[in-house]
């Protein structure tokens, strides 16, 4: 068995997403392996994050960035190389935290590593400019937990986000991530939803596409609709998506008829 069949052996075996010891386990097992990266790779996520990062640096130096539920991925790695500098990773895994913090403690000085939930922030309000979360709300959803963890980590993220900042998600959009993303960031939030290009041996109906949802907080007044470039181009989950997007697209439509009717009979 390869080290790759062995990891995602042990990932199908895992009671739960949510406990930290099944992480330490996983990572515990993993070891240095650099590998093992979930979701999009560095060279499809690359092009869209910086574009969306370049349009925040050029408001604010150094950008304070927050990679939340950060594991042992490579993400933060390169964010670093590419020029950002002001970093912070959590996790609520030790074995995560300081397996990384050895991996870049020489390379990357600047970047910081804290053990802590991300359910449960300790951080001022506004404390930074972006927050970047690889695959962290979708392994919040359990049928244990229902939306709850998901809830309070979203709610985390608005309090730590600063005014004009962005929320850069990466997920597989399945639909209770997205409730839980539309629902708390309708009022005072500008979205856009983009897919990440298919892996070249993506072919499989079940194989999943990642998908990028960025949320930009403005006035707590601001509604906008959702802004998308992607269509029905693969099975189930990008239909699904786009019915999900299209439904919530309505509502929020209809709120703003509604807020427009107020306005004139006051």
């Amino acid at each position: 068995m390869t080290k790759l069949e062995q990891l995602e052996d042990i990932l199908g075996t895992l009671e739960g997403f949510t406990v930290k010891e099944n992480w330490d386990r996983f990572f515990t097992i993993r070891g240095s392996d650099n590998e093992f990266e979930w979701y999009a790779e560095w060279a499809d996520l690359k092009g869209p994050l910086l574009a969306h990062l370049s349009k925040l640096e050029s408001q604010t130096l150094p950008l304070q960035i927050l990679v939340p539920g950060c594991g042992v991925s490579n993400l933060s790695d390169h964010l670093y190389d590419a020029g950002f500098k002001a970093i912070t990773n959590i996790d609520f895994s030790e074995v995560a935290v300081s397996d990384m913090l050895r991996r870049n403690a020489c390379q990357r000085p600047g970047m910081k590593w804290q053990v802590m939930d991300m359910t449960t922030m300790q951080f001022e309000d506004e404390s930074f400019d972006v927050v970047v979360d690889k695959g962290g709300l979708d392994a919040l959803i359990e049928p244990e937990f229902g939306l709850k963890k998901g809830n309070q980590y979203l709610s985390e993220v608005n309090r730590v986000l600063k005014s004009g900042g962005k929320f850069v998600c990466f997920t597989w959009g399945f639909s209770d991530v997205l409730g839980l993303l539309f629902s708390n960031f309708r009022l005072g939030w500008k979205m856009g939803i983009y897919p990440m290009p298919l892996k070249p041996n993506c072919t499989k109906p079940n194989d999943l596409q990642t998908f990028m949802v960025v949320a930009e907080k403005e006035m707590p007044s601001a509604l906008h609709q959702i802004t998308s470039t992607f269509k029905i181009s693969h099975g189930n989950q990008t239909c699904s998506l786009l019915e999900a997007l299209e439904n919530e697209n309505r509502v929020r439509k209809e709120y703003s008829t509604a807020g427009s009717d107020m306005a004139v009979l006051t």
